[in-house]
């Protein structure tokens, strides 16, 4: 598509014939970046399940006695586990910042997206995508000055809270095995976190928890994105391959 709005059309099952009544405007709502990191953090999200899960259980160990490569499994299992980390961290920041201080257009402020925040008070947006989603009203509904219902507002700022709570604590962990340059530095500034919450082995509780909450984020927005592009004709699962999103 080469225009920023335009039309869709899809193909009448039965007739097979294009019908005009099912025409959808299309506008262009993510870039080329936006779609790079998200899938990004996505492929992340993959391998910190994966590596951690591994981290957390070493079952691919050789004999003490016999030297194989998978005696150093787990220190490169853990390595690529904290560089992925950083990766995620720096992300993570540009997403924030992004949230806070873009407008719309591009230019630097009190960002768009914070200015969304009405909407979390509004109690007939609250209603109404509470009913979408309770399959008690077809169309999707529309919110005035928000890209968001209230709901995904709401789960969007606990999930990036999450991400700064498992950013915090992953640096907690990392720093034994890297007491210098970044990491170490950080961690002695989080030393008191870590009091706080009772040594490391309860930053790796907590750490895990957290990262339970995002695995469940993850499993219910690909299910909610999938829906809400099947059933509203919304293009939200397209828009991130594309860039274009059905208007509402």
């Amino acid at each position: 598509m080469a225009s920023p709005t335009g039309r869709v059309r899809y193909m009448h099952p039965e007739l097979n014939r294009f019908d005009a009544s099912t025409d959808i405007r299309i506008r262009y709502v993510f870039g080329p970046f936006t779609r790079a990191a998200h899938w990004l953090r996505f492929g992340l999200i993959i391998w910190f399940v994966l590596s951690g899960l591994y981290i957390a259980n070493p079952f691919l160990i050789g004999s003490v006695t016999t030297p194989t490569a998978f005696n150093f499994l787990q220190a490169h299992v853990r390595g690529w586990h904290v560089l992925a980390g950083w990766v995620l961290i720096a992300l993570t920041l540009v997403r924030i910042y992004e949230f806070l201080f873009v407008k719309r257009g591009g230019g630097l402020g009190l960002g768009s997206e914070v200015r969304m925040w009405r909407v979390l008070f509004d109690g007939r947006a609250w209603r109404g995508q509470a009913a979408y989603y309770l399959l008690l009203r077809r169309d999707h509904p529309h919110f005035l000055f928000s890209n968001y219902g209230p709901i995904q507002y709401f789960v969007y700022f606990v999930v990036y809270l999450l991400l700064v709570g498992v950013s915090l604590t992953g640096i907690m962990l990392a720093a034994p095995y890297l007491d210098a340059g970044l990491s170490g530095t950080l961690a002695h500034w989080l030393d008191p976190l870590r009091t706080w919450l009772g040594g490391l082995a309860m930053v790796r509780r907590v750490h895990h928890w957290l990262m339970w909450g995002i695995i469940w984020f993850s499993v219910l927005h690909i299910y909610m994105v999938v829906w809400n592009s099947v059933r509203g004709r919304t293009m939200e699962l397209e828009a991130m391959f594309s860039g274009y999103k059905a208007e509402e």
